[in-house]
Parts: structure tokens; sequence; C-alpha cells
């Protein structure tokens, strides 16, 4: 009975502190150097655009990795393209999201481009409401 109870308690506690995360994402976070936004749903659902161009993209984000690691899946004539990423949280209102060619191995670390103009290293803020 109390290993059963706290297994339950255990799994409750995991639950929430991933939906907390999750929710964390959720809203329109702005690149203004790059003119990139990302806006992100509770669902999964998320909606990429730069310089004007945008689609629709699912997303997955792994808590158990070090950096974060966040995959995105597009849809593209009938096919799904996986496109690998990490996420950093700096605070609730600043995160970075970097973007990888599709790999067979999930990349593990950040570039070390942050500076310039071609960097895929996307330094984003929350937008307010």
């Amino acid at each position: 009975m109390r290993t059963t109870l706290l297994t339950t308690l255990a799994l409750v506690v995991c639950v929430n502190v991933f939906s907390q995360k999750n929710t964390a994402l959720k809203g329109k976070w702005i690149d203004k150097q790059l003119q990139v936004e990302y806006e992100f749903s509770n669902n999964k659902n998320a909606y990429f655009s730069q310089m004007g161009y945008g689609m629709p993209v699912y997303y997955k984000v792994d808590y158990t990795q070090s950096p974060f690691w966040i995959d995105f899946t597009l849809k593209r004539a009938g096919k799904e393209i996986k496109i690998p990423g990490l996420l950093r949280v700096i605070n609730k209102d600043t995160i970075w999201i970097e973007q990888f060619p599709p790999l067979e191995k999930h990349p593990t670390k950040f570039s070390k481009d942050f500076t310039s103009r071609t960097r895929k290293i996307h330094v984003l803020v929350r937008k307010k409401s």
C-alpha cells in the first residue's frame, strides 16, 4: 500500500513538472535581430516564421537531456521532415533555440556562433501581450 502511494505521488509530481515546462514555452517568442518568430501552443503545435515566411510545425521537448532537446517536424509534399534542435531556458522570458539539419545522431552541444547574422542560434524573447 505504501509503495503504491509513493509511486503514485512520484508520478503525479513528474507529470506536473513536465506539464509546467511545456506550458512555460506557450506563447510567441521573437529574435528581433534575425527576424525569427516561434509561437508555441500547449498541444505540441507551433508556428515558425522568418522574415515574413512561416510554416506550421510540430515540436517535442525532451527535458531529460542537457541542454534540452527540442525537435521539430514539418510536413512537405506528404513527407515528414524532422529537424533536431537544442533549447536552453535562460529565464521565464528568454530562451535559446538552435535548429540543425536532419542528422542521424542528435546534436548535444550548441554551436559556438552566437554573434553573426548567419547564426542558427536564436536568442528569443517572449512577446508580451
